[in-house]
């Protein structure tokens, strides 16, 4: 099992090589640019990163930064050339550096604070998703929902997870799907190793094959040198293939034997490879109606579909909206430093009201725009985008979200129910809580007892 590492060097740089301090072959070494590094960090996320620099200390600042955009717990190591002051060693340690080290550095010494790193890192993420799985219900893996049909995926992650059986997630834009992916990649056996993501529709066709599979040197115009596909590099690791069914057939046959074969040759090459791989698919399509258009293989979908696992659209757990809308306000006011603490009765009935046709993604956006634009306390209908605003209700309370395919899926469960209830007789009462116990029909000390219940504040 390797150490990943993300190795960013200064031209200016002195010292010995990394490599030299690192010799075995338990270290996967990534060399990046001050130009590229960043495209590294979603290419093949590292598990630690090293900055090796000269008299300026301004790379390592930003790789840093990037860093903790990228994940907040991924350990950063400054590699430090003579000359360094201090009060610079300080400062991006309390700017959350792991560690600062100056050349000339011991190599036993250098070999254990790196791999002390990242398998601290390891473990702050394995308890990170641990606390996920144990903790809050409606929390799972990043992802939220206290639908019984969101319980139903959560659960289908955590069986199939453990086994290397190839998964097939379906559902619409927006619901989710690489989040799932990412989950069932972090609970399974291979949670140590890459998550390596592809989206088949966003990457021209004639450059696809190569992205995946790499291509030898001089196997066309421009092959200066051998590159290392997807494939290659997530050995022993999760591959994930989003959009699957943009994938154009001639491709198709060779995604079909890597899956049958495990092996694959890099475009230009005469060798076969093989590879350890975990396969997750993605699509956001009727399969089996692309299959009968003749626009994707029926033996390729049979070979992914092993575990379907379908993410529902957000206007069929019309109970999660709640739970996500308050999520994304808590979010989007920390990170932007707003007032916003809580979403008031007549909004949340908006919101719920509303079918969702970007899912997830788009209930995220609105609350996001909310948080941009406005400095409340609460979430109020005023805020909300105008074709919110017009959102059927009745009597100022949320109605049954109908689904769009003919089903009333989404009505509102009891508990919701109560507490849109008793937030709007506090409303009404000026958070008077004895004459809003008497409108409700309901003793003090009941109307006490709900409101720690549901967490509610005026």
């Amino acid at each position: 099992m390797q150490y990943r590492v993300l190795l960013v060097r200064d031209p200016t740089a002195n010292g010995r090589a990394v490599e030299d301090l690192l010799p075995d072959a338990a270290w996967s070494i990534k060399h990046a640019s001050a130009e590229d590094y960043q495209a590294m960090f979603a290419l093949e996320p590292p598990e630690t990163v090293l900055v090796q620099i000269g008299a300026s200390h301004d790379l390592a600042r930003d790789v840093l930064s990037v860093a903790q955009q990228f994940d907040e717990h991924l350990p950063v190591l400054i590699l430090a050339g003579e000359g360094s002051s201090v009060e610079t060693a300080v400062e991006l340690v309390k700017g959350g550096a792991h560690d600062y080290l100056r050349w000339p550095v011991e190599a036993n010494r250098f070999r254990h604070l790196l791999e002390h790193a990242v398998k601290l890192y390891r473990l702050t993420k394995r308890v990170f998703f641990l606390e996920q799985q144990m903790g809050w219900p409606h929390k799972f893996a990043g992802m939220l929902g206290q639908s019984a049909k969101m319980q139903e995926v959560f659960q289908l992650i955590r069986t199939v997870a453990p086994t290397n059986a190839t998964v097939l997630l379906t559902g619409e834009s927006g619901t989710g799907k690489e989040l799932v992916a990412r989950a069932i990649h972090q609970f399974s056996l291979r949670a140590e190793q890459i998550f390596m993501d592809i989206n088949c529709g966003a990457i021209p066709e004639n450059l696809l094959e190569n992205e995946l599979f790499g291509h030898e040197r001089g196997a066309f115009t421009g092959a200066e040198r051998r590159y290392t596909g997807c494939c290659e590099r997530a050995h022993q690791g999760t591959l994930f293939l989003d959009e699957i069914c943009e994938m154009p057939l001639a491709l198709q046959v060779k995604i079909l034997r890597l899956l049958q074969e495990r092996s694959f040759m890099r475009v230009g090459g005469s060798e076969r490879i093989t590879v350890d791989l975990r396969f997750v698919a993605a699509t956001n399509r009727d399969v089996q109606a692309e299959v009968q258009r003749g626009h994707f293989r029926e033996d390729l979908y049979y070979r992914l579909n092993v575990v379907p696992i379908h993410i529902p659209p957000l206007r069929e757990r019309a109970e999660d909206v709640p739970v996500l809308a308050r999520a994304f306000m808590e979010r989007f006011a920390q990170k932007l430093e707003k007032p916003f603490v809580d979403i008031a009765p007549d909004a949340m009935g908006l919101l719920c009201a509303h079918t969702w046709p970007g899912n997830v993604r788009e209930l995220e956006n609105v609350i996001e725009r909310v948080v941009v634009l406005h400095n409340d306390t609460r979430v109020k209908p005023k805020h909300l985008p105008p074709q919110l605003q017009k959102s059927p209700r009745v009597a100022g309370r949320p109605r049954a979200v109908v689904n769009q395919g003919g089903d009333a899926s989404g009505v509102l469960p009891l508990d919701m129910v109560e507490r849109y209830a008793i937030e709007s007789a506090l409303e009404k009462c000026v958070w008077n809580v004895g004459e809003a116990a008497k409108r409700l029909r309901i003793g003090q000390a009941t109307l006490y007892r709900k409101i720690r219940q549901y967490g509610l504040r005026q």
